[in-house]
């Protein structure tokens, strides 16, 4: 089946935890916190993301440029893409296009804002309009951190309870506190170890991480 072909292109911004969540619990793909997080949204960092759709449903995979080159996807994109597509009964195939403000996988964060942007992006896309809770739900399974992008101040995320992920969600939070986060780019390279690897090896490594949760 062929589709007429759809274009959209949303930005979001970074977020920094002020209180982490640091590891997931148990959960078959739906990316579920071990704890509730705190963060601040920033507003001179993030991600402009663009999908178009292509009227081919039988490749293997969808393609990714980011900052102007062509990347292998590790699957995380394709797989979000799958769940956006579940939503909408189609299966084309969609090119992305990213580009980051901030060193990719530096620290900063770039993942809390490509996956909050990828989720406004193709959910417009391919037709389908969410409320900012379910983006919330839905950014979250790309990137935990994402959940947060979704929203601009202080914002919380929701450890949740159900096992279906419906209730572990972001929302912003209504104060009067202002605050100012200065960033010092020390360095533009990728950090040696990857969030969700590091999450997982303080899980099995650290004696202190359960009376943590």
């Amino acid at each position: 089946m062929v589709y007429t072909t759809a274009m959209a292109t949303a930005w979001a911004h970074t977020n920094i935890a002020l209180v982490k969540y640091w590891g997931k619990r148990p959960s078959t793909g739906l990316n579920l916190p071990a704890t509730g997080s705190l963060s601040m949204t920033l507003d001179g960092f993030g991600t402009t993301t663009t999908v178009e759709l292509t009227d081919v449903t039988d490749e293997a995979s969808d393609s990714f440029i980011l900052d102007d080159e062509a990347l292998k996807d590790d699957g995380r994109v394709t797989d979000f893409l799958d769940l956006v597509r579940a939503l909408t009964g189609r299966s084309q195939r969609a090119r992305v296009t990213s580009r980051n403000q901030v060193p990719t996988a530096a620290g900063l964060a770039s993942s809390a804002s490509a996956f909050a942007a990828l989720a406004v992006a193709a959910t417009a896309a391919y037709g389908v309009k969410l409320p900012p809770r379910e983006l919330s739900i839905l950014a979250r399974q790309g990137s935990g951190s994402a959940a947060r992008s979704i929203f601009g101040g202080f914002v919380l995320m929701h450890k949740g309870i159900l096992e279906d992920g419906s209730d572990c969600f972001a929302e912003p939070i209504e104060t009067s506190l202002q605050a100012r986060l200065v960033v010092v780019r020390c360095g533009t390279g990728k950090k040696a170890t990857g969030s969700r690897t590091g999450m997982e090896h303080s899980k099995e490594t650290s004696p202190m991480y359960r009376a943590w949760t």
